[in-house]
């Protein structure tokens, strides 16, 4: 009888330690509602009055009068958009660029005077008077639709090429404008890649300040600003 509880007792023991060397493993947990990290889409900024939309569809308002500061002799630019171009201007210098205005601000008056001219050209190639009209508006804007009322854009060249041709695109100034502008708050306004959206043929020296949030989010995205304003409107 003293030998079978011996036994038990040695099982007992046994039993015991092989519990306690026994760990329960932990289950994994459940990662089902964990979801990959993604970058978050960049914030839209606050829209402003230096992205208002001037085209053939979006007339400049009669009244509109923008103040002034001359960039170059008797050229200027509404004052924040004058002031943001001569600093490009001076960072261009110091990157070896040189940098001229071939136009800037316009009065409507004069801007009537470029597009008439235009309309006029294209008569003399044989055109119909109202087609010519049409055409001249692709490299004119109408009175009332173009930027140039705005005070907001400037058309640039250089010293050495001041033809408002597309040849002027492979120039190291536009090159570097393309790259570059948008550090400033400008944006390359009609680009070869959106004339079926702008209306406008290709203007690699043409180029509009819309602020420097503005400039930055176009330029990342690759949009024009018929594209931009519209994402406004979502």
């Amino acid at each position: 009888m003293k030998r079978s509880l011996s036994w038990i007792a040695v099982l007992l023991i046994l039993s015991l330690a092989l519990v306690g060397c026994t760990r329960v493993q932990p289950e994994p947990p459940d990662n089902t509602d964990i979801l990959p990290e993604t970058d978050p889409e960049p914030a839209l900024p606050e829209p402003d009055p230096y992205i208002i939309l001037v085209n053939a569809d979006n007339p400049l308002p009669e009244d509109m009068q923008p103040n002034l500061k001359a960039i170059q002799g008797t050229f200027k630019l509404e004052e924040k958009a004058a002031e943001a171009y001569l600093a490009m201007k001076e960072a261009a210098k110091q990157d070896g660029i040189s940098l001229l205005v071939a136009s800037a601000y316009r009065p409507q008056a004069k801007q009537e005077e470029l597009y008439k001219n235009k309309v006029k050209e294209f008569i003399k190639q044989g055109y119909p008077e109202e087609e010519a009209a049409v055409v001249a508006a692709t490299i004119v804007a109408r009175p009332g639709t173009s930027e140039h009322n705005t005070g907001l854009a400037v058309d640039i060249v250089t010293p050495d090429f001041q033809r408002l041709i597309e040849a002027f695109a492979e120039t190291p100034a536009a090159k570097w404008l393309a790259a570059n502008a948008h550090r400033f708050g400008f944006v390359l306004r009609y680009p070869k890649d959106k004339t079926d959206i702008t209306g406008i043929i290709y203007e690699p020296w043409h180029f509009r300040y819309v602020g420097l949030e503005h400039a930055k989010y176009m330029y990342e995205n690759n949009l024009c600003l018929e594209e931009y304003v519209a994402l406004f409107d979502d």
